[in-house]
């Protein structure tokens, strides 16, 4: 009878570990997909420093063509270049993260996704696609961008 009562015992605490943690996962990719969302806002509406917001002190971004950016000031003045570059319709971002992952440990997690966009050129109206990797790390309990990668799908130009 002991035994038996012991080995439920196991059993519930067992069960009761994994579920807790299946929970905390689950909404910490929530938290991490409504970052993104927020992050495409923020970037439509050209919102320097809620966009940077998202991203730890020395997080590291990776834009296709450009140097490696290492730090929020770095990003930062990235970003404003960005921002105010006028072929860039930045009222056209549309943003599909199609995968969050967390670890079991609930520290780190990654976005994976596409962003869509027009851009002007001398032909006409473009739209681009990018394709795109974020990696998180949760941070006095708050999740803030660490990486961040992306490609674009259209042809570099002159190809």
């Amino acid at each position: 009878m002991k035994r038996t009562l012991y080995l439920m015992l196991v059993a519930v605490t067992i069960i009761t570990a994994c579920q807790s943690k299946t929970k905390t996962t689950s909404n910490d990719a929530d938290a991490i997909r409504n970052i993104e969302d927020q992050w495409v806002a923020a970037n439509k509406a050209k919102d320097i420093n809620k966009a940077v917001s998202f991203f730890a002190s020395d997080a590291v971004v990776m834009e296709p063509n450009k140097p490696i950016y290492v730090g929020i000031e770095a990003i930062k003045k990235s970003w404003e270049l960005w921002f105010s570059d006028t072929t860039f319709l930045h009222n056209t971002i549309t943003g599909t993260t199609d995968n969050i992952e967390v670890s079991a440990s609930g520290d780190l997690g990654y976005a994976r996704g596409t962003n869509h966009y027009s851009i002007k050129t001398p032909n006409g109206t473009v739209e681009y696609v990018d394709n795109f990797i974020d990696i998180f790390k949760k941070i006095d309990g708050e999740w803030k961008c660490i990486e961040s990668i992306w490609n674009t799908r259209n042809p570099m130009e002159g190809q």
